[in-house]
């Protein structure tokens, strides 16, 4: 058994520090990728069939062909995720990381340079000890000066690996100890830079259209819950003013699930914290994955 997990590169598995590629490789020079994470509970990958249905989803909005279909995605990352079965059953919860990039290493237009395409999973250990104290005590997030990038742009619903929008929304929230709260061009409230956002009025769950945000696998876990628990749910756009009235707030993403947020710069939700709806998301999402952060 390797001393880290075995990662996967363009058909072979192999140990991490035997993984090369070019510098020059496109994903490197110009972020010219698709990339997922899907959490890793207990030894088993949570929702895997949606993550990699978002992956080809993505890939098709950017013209990368990775050089098979979805069956054969999934049958090579249960291969790798066999040949860490040891290392998984070791550690309560794993991200599994799907890199896939255009390949190629050439200055010449994207269309010119086609592949091969590079193909990367790897298996990452998860700290659950802050995620846990964070599950208890809420998160601070700051609206960023950055704006979500508009879909007229990039698609916003594509998982794309040109991250700098969101990076440099981390980094001015970062600035005052916070992580961050993305607006769209017209002030409406987005997503953090990893997470969906969500909050709660008068029993009724708002969070952002998708026009807006990327269209998160475990906000679609939410909406499942929420229908299961009748628990009504909005898609539609709101503003800082909402914000300000809300009852509850939490973020929604594969590695943390439903993570209640304590305050987003001066405003406090009304209820305690985590709020009841949260904490109902908290108990469900525990049942779902295995894995429960009020034992930790």
């Amino acid at each position: 058994m390797a001393e880290s997990p075995l990662v996967y590169l363009n058909g072979e598995i192999i140990e991490a520090q035997e993984a090369r590629i070019s510098p020059f490789e496109r994903g490197f020079m110009w972020g010219d990728g698709i990339y997922e994470v899907t959490p890793c509970f207990n030894g088993k990958a949570y929702r895997l069939e949606d993550h990699i249905d978002r992956l080809y989803r993505s890939l098709r909005y950017v013209r990368i062909d990775p050089g098979f279909g979805p069956d054969r995605m999934l049958a090579e990352t249960q291969r790798l995720l066999e040949a860490n079965a040891e290392a998984l059953s070791d550690t309560p919860q794993y991200r599994l990381g799907h890199w896939v990039t255009r390949g190629g290493d050439a200055f010449v237009p994207a269309h010119e340079a086609a592949g091969p395409p590079t193909i990367f999973m790897f298996l990452q250990p998860v700290e659950t000890g802050s995620t846990a104290r964070n599950m208890r005590e809420g998160i601070r997030l700051s609206v960023a000066t950055t704006r979500r990038n508009p879909p007229q742009c990039i698609e916003t619903r594509a998982k794309v690996t040109s991250k700098m929008n969101q990076l440099l929304a981390e980094l001015d929230a970062g600035a005052r100890g916070a992580l961050s709260l993305m607006l769209d061009l017209d002030g409406n409230v987005a997503e953090n830079s990893v997470a969906n956002f969500f909050i709660a009025r008068d029993g009724v769950l708002w969070t952002a259209p998708e026009r807006n945000i990327l269209e998160g696998v475990t906000r679609k876990v939410v909406f499942e819950i929420c229908e299961r628990l009748s628990i009504p749910v909005e898609e539609r756009l709101f503003t800082m003013y909402d914000v300000a009235q809300a009852d509850e707030m939490f973020i929604t993403s594969s590695g943390v699930c439903s993570m209640p947020v304590a305050r987003v710069d001066d405003f406090v939700p009304k209820a305690p914290v985590p709020g009841p709806i949260t904490a109902n998301l908290i108990v469900a999402f525990s049942e779902d994955t295995g894995l429960d952060y009020r034992d930790m």
